[in-house]
């Protein structure tokens, strides 16, 4: 079998039903792209040195892995690359965890955007299996929106912030977007499903 030729999918699902080439392929294929973002995001810190952002990668492969690798089998697929953002957005949080100190919150700071408008998670999809209502709302989002240039970095925005948990500003670091851009199109999201969809 040749892993080089399969798609990204096609290697994540061999991966997890344990092939050794497979793991192989995915070293190849995806440990530059969490070291390049690894690198990107201590440079916003500090000057990046080689061992720092070894160990950083390794952290990555490590929660990637971690408990059976969870993450990655709960990863929900939109599209072919939606994978290696994915991967950026896990590798930006691990650089972000090693360069948060527990003395900042002490002292009133804090490394999550203000004011965020957009309705909590558990507020949206309170009481309706998320799988069955992720489906349908893809499906009529969609629908809807199927003339727009950017509607599949949308429908992933909606995905990585309702069904991935991850906050406005870390999907900001994925896109060339601010965290009000982010927000804004989610909150257009939302009303678009709740008027339309749900």
């Amino acid at each position: 079998m040749n892993c080089q030729e399969l798609s990204d999918r096609e290697l994540v699902d061999l991966c997890l039903q344990g092939e050794q080439q497979a793991w192989t392929e995915f070293l190849r294929r995806f440990q530059p792209i969490i070291a390049r973002v690894v690198a990107t995001t201590i440079r916003r810190r500090t000057q990046p040195d080689g061992a720092l952002v070894d160990d950083l990668v390794q952290n990555v492969l490590v929660k990637l892995c971690d408990r059976d690798c969870r993450a990655m089998r709960s990863f929900r697929w939109l599209n072919e690359n939606s994978f290696r953002g994915f991967l950026k957005v896990v590798s930006s949080n691990v650089v972000q965890d090693h360069f948060r100190k527990p003395a900042s919150r002490l002292e009133g700071g804090f490394d999550e955007e203000d004011g965020l408008d957009v309705p909590e998670r558990k507020d949206f999809v309170h009481g309706v299996d998320t799988d069955v209502l992720v489906q349908k709302l893809l499906a009529c989002l969609r629908k809807l929106l199927g003339a727009e240039e950017d509607l599949e970095q949308n429908l992933n925005i909606f995905l990585f912030y309702y069904v991935r948990g991850f906050t406005a500003k870390e999907i900001s670091r994925l896109y060339p977007l601010t965290i009000k851009a982010v927000e804004n199109t989610l909150l257009r999201m939302v009303r678009i499903a709740k008027a339309r969809c749900i």
